[in-house]
């Protein structure tokens, strides 16, 4: 079997850029190690020097890599230890608050037309592809946690050698007016389904691969996130990070130090397997971001289920004796903020300002909220 595979992967010159490969229909790169045995599939272009990181944690090298043949060799480097990320779980009997503008996820989808052929009927939909209903649930599932999602749909097919240079404009835009806290460009894959199957509580649910762009400065950065990240889900939900693929070229992530590129599942799974796995991952974002904030949102839920009548109901004296003050000194950094600005910047600036302090402090009354109903 070595033989044979030596010989198959002759070296071949790597001519094209990582973020232009692409073809007309499915298909994927299958990397073995030196005994034979298959690593794993991936249906993006292999470089040498392409590393990998499999779902147990080790740390892999491609050094050979026949692009005739869409097969790769790569070679074990070490183990990684991902970082310690239990202080983030313990938190799951406090809340912990980010400031609303520090609570933003930017979402898109550079291959608009990725779709799930058993659910979306074609493997590709122009524009409209089955991948933005994954981007729409992973957002929908982000703001129930109370975490803005800006999910930007802009199509940018065709799916071709200059679909990146397209997305890089909406990724731009969204960090430009945004300022998101992280960025993820949402995915599939072209590999057979059983690559990305998994089971979690019962249900059949696509894994999730972070790919890394190893051609941007700000890899390192980007790579200590996806740790992150992977280290929670291990936790949390065991099997649903596939791996992590660092691979030639940027992926536009040299735009953001928390930018990564998300594959949820493959072209041939059921889309709802990728809808799943999209909920799963946000309380993994939520965690690896602000600490285990799954609190907060099921006090704002719970607040929204009950009647009029509960929701007036009087507070304790002391609750209320803390509304009080509260409620003085609210209004004093209201006012106060309202003349000093007045007083120091145009009409039009000081108007958005005050906009932005009673944002805070809507947010700040609604945490303490969320406290003293405890």
């Amino acid at each position: 079997m070595l033989i044979i595979i030596t010989f198959l992967l002759s070296i071949y010159p790597n001519s094209v850029h990582a973020d232009d490969w692409y073809d007309e229909s499915p298909d994927y790169f299958t990397v073995y190690l030196s005994d034979g045995t298959v690593l794993f599939k991936i249906g993006s272009r292999i470089y040498v020097d392409d590393q990998y990181i499999s779902q147990d944690n080790k740390k892999y090298i491609i050094t050979q890599v026949n692009l005739s043949k869409r097969a790769a060799i790569a070679e074990f480097i070490e183990d990684i230890e991902l970082p310690n990320i239990s202080d983030l779980l313990a938190n799951s009997s406090m809340l912990v608050f980010a400031p609303n503008e520090s609570r933003i996820i930017g979402i898109y989808c550079t291959h608009t037309d990725e779709s799930y052929l058993p659910s979306d009927g074609e493997a590709s939909i122009n524009a409209k592809g089955g991948i933005l209903d994954v981007a729409k649930k992973l957002g929908k599932a982000l703001e129930k946690r109370g975490i803005k999602a800006v999910v930007d749909t802009t199509s940018h097919d065709p799916h071709d050698a200059g679909a990146y240079r397209r997305s890089r404009q909406t990724a731009f835009k969204i960090i430009k007016e945004h300022r998101p806290v992280a960025l993820f460009d949402i995915h599939r894959d072209s590999v057979p389904k059983e690559e990305y199957i998994t089971r979690i509580n019962g249900q059949e649910i696509a894994k999730v691969r972070i790919v890394i762009g190893r051609s941007n400065q700000n890899r390192q950065a980007n790579e200590e996130f996806a740790y992150r990240i992977k280290a929670v889900a291990d936790k949390r939900y065991p099997g649903l990070i596939k791996d992590i693929f660092i691979g030639k070229g940027s992926y536009n992530q040299e735009l953001h130090p928390q930018s990564l590129l998300l594959e949820f599942g493959t072209y041939d799974h059921m889309k709802e397997r990728a809808l799943k796995a999209a909920s799963l991952f946000a309380e993994v974002i939520d965690i690896a971001l602000f600490g285990n904030t799954a609190r907060y949102g099921e006090a704002r839920r719970e607040r929204q289920r009950e009647t009029p009548e509960e929701q007036q109901l009087p507070q304790t004296q002391d609750n209320a004796g803390a509304w009080k003050g509260l409620g003085v000194l609210f209004l004093s950094i209201f006012i106060g903020g309202g003349i000093f600005f007045f007083a120091s910047q145009g009409k039009k600036e000081a108007v958005q300002k005050l906009q932005r302090i009673k944002d805070l402090i809507l947010s700040i009354k609604e945490s303490i909220v969320s406290l003293l109903r405890k």
